[in-house]
């Protein structure tokens, strides 16, 4: 792993014409263990790092690891989870309530509050008991509804279900601590690299892309409109990692521990972006384990992250702020391939309205399948009756409907962006394509529509009415 790293960063550091300066902490010690962050700081434009301030960073990668180590009795998160409450540091403080935010925004599917789950899968790979689905539904449950009160004086008071681990999120932590000592030594050009955790942040704009055949996310660049903002990237394969690992053992199920019911799923590769390496894994760990419409949504509300999911059979699936986020401002404004596709839905006036099933989705002129955009519905029954998608695509792309599809939504409008990538992340270099639009509702209708286009056709929007259950669907060039 360390080798492949270094490897990468070889790559990496070659691509610039500038001097860079290496930093790696901790110094190789017969004392180091696989649980002790190994990190690469890269610094630019010659700067450097005094003895005194590369001390400082060992000192706060310990101090990071020491202050949440639960099994350390006198640790910060060890002496609150003893006595649900207590005064905490400035930066745990900051972050058990950042995580609270994200468990408040995702409905208790990313929760930093699920400490006893985990001490449940440790007793359960250490062969001290069975595994319950039933018993680990509950304890998430019991986590889940628990209250927590935070005061302005960084002290924390919460009942006694709850047991904080942020254990998945120590290194991230540590990075973004990291990053902010180098901000406050005014370093204005660097790169951190958690070596093994696939974790990387940066502040010059660089131009970030994930590689799915080199299983790690590599940097392919300084964008020529580089500015000084903070930015982060997470990488997760869920299907190559232990549910659970300590120095000693490891879980033979493999996956990411969904916060919400306890027990591990592996939708997705995760690639994710955010303004700091904490939100970027809290966003890899909930959009592995999460539908990637689910997973879009959270994300295309929020311009700050990026996003990009890529499932076992190699199918891709990238937010609306993705290239943008990677691909630098110039390069995403020259993207002549980038449409919008707007779709709205008739009103009904019926007592028992009930949300439409949709599916929406390209091909080439000869149906052969390019991209799956968008699939509204959960229930196998009803989407059979999305009969055109159905017979050309569902029943030949099962994985579709567990991994993609989403919550019907009444009748609110869909808008969709899309790069231009086929369902395998390469250029649609078809000439000839047709956007296809199907509308089914319980109790009521199906529509069906599809609007042959070509990218060169695009210079105006097109824009179609359609029948029943589809009100009117636009496609447009991306400015």
């Amino acid at each position: 792993m360390v080798g492949r790293f270094l490897l990468y960063l070889a790559v990496f550091t070659a691509s610039y014409a500038v001097k860079a300066e290496l930093y790696v902490f901790p110094a190789p010690s017969p004392e180091a263990t696989s649980h002790t962050l190994n990190t690469e700081i890269t610094l630019y434009e010659e700067q450097t790092l005094s003895a005194i301030e590369q001390k400082n960073i060992d000192l706060l990668i310990k101090d990071t690891y020491q202050t949440l180590d639960k099994s350390n009795a006198t640790s910060a998160l060890s002496e609150i989870n003893k006595r649900y409450e207590g005064t905490l540091p400035v930066w745990l403080y900051s972050a058990i309530k950042r995580c609270e935010d994200w468990f408040n925004r995702t409905e208790g599917n990313i929760s930093c509050r699920n400490g006893e789950l985990y001490n449940y899968w440790e007793e359960y790979i250490q062969g001290k008991h069975d595994l319950s689905r039933r018993e680990v539904r509950r304890l998430a449950r019991v986590a889940r509804i628990a209250d927590v009160n935070f005061n302005d004086d960084n002290s924390v008071a919460f009942a006694s279900p709850i047991q904080w681990d942020l254990s998945e999120f120590t290194a991230s932590l540590a990075v973004d601590r990291i990053a902010h000592y180098l901000i406050s030594l005014n370093i204005r050009s660097y790169h951190i690299s958690a070596q093994g955790l696939e974790t990387h942040a940066s502040n010059q704009g660089f131009s970030w892309q994930g590689s799915v055949a080199q299983e790690a996310v590599t940097q392919t660049g300084r964008a020529t409109d580089a500015v000084s903002n903070p930015s982060t990237i997470a990488f997760i394969r869920p299907w190559q990692r232990p549910v659970l690992s300590t120095s000693k053992l490891a879980s033979l199920e493999k996956g990411v521990l969904s916060h919400s019911d306890g027990w591990p799923s592996a939708k997705f590769q995760s690639i994710s972006v955010a303004d700091n390496a904490f939100e970027a894994m809290l966003l890899a760990h909930f959009s592995a384990t999460k539908t990637a419409q689910q997973a879009m949504e959270l994300v295309n509300a929020n311009p700050s992250l990026a996003l990009k999911l890529v499932d076992e059979n190699g199918r891709v699936f990238t937010s609306n702020t993705y290239t943008a986020r990677t691909s630098g401002k110039n390069k995403a404004e020259k993207n002549g391939h980038a449409i919008s596709i707007d779709i709205t839905l008739p009103l009904f006036d019926i007592a028992d309205y009930r949300g439409p099933y949709v599916s929406v989705w390209i091909s080439d002129e000869k149906n052969r399948l390019v991209k799956s955009l968008a699939l509204r519905g959960t229930s196998e029954r009803w989407l059979g009756e999305l009969r055109t998608w159905w017979r050309r695509v569902g029943r030949k792309n099962e994985g579709l409907v567990d991994g993609f599809a989403g919550a019907t939504k009444k009748n609110a409008p869909l808008h969709i962006e899309w790069d231009g990538l086929d369902d395998f992340g390469k250029s649609a270099n078809s000439s000839s394509l047709i956007l296809h639009v199907e509308v089914a509702r319980e109790h009521g209708g199906r529509s069906y529509e599809k609007i042959p286009f070509t990218f060169d056709s695009l210079t105006s929007p097109i824009t179609v009415t359609g029948t029943d259950e589809i009100a009117s669907i636009t496609l447009s060039l991306m400015n």
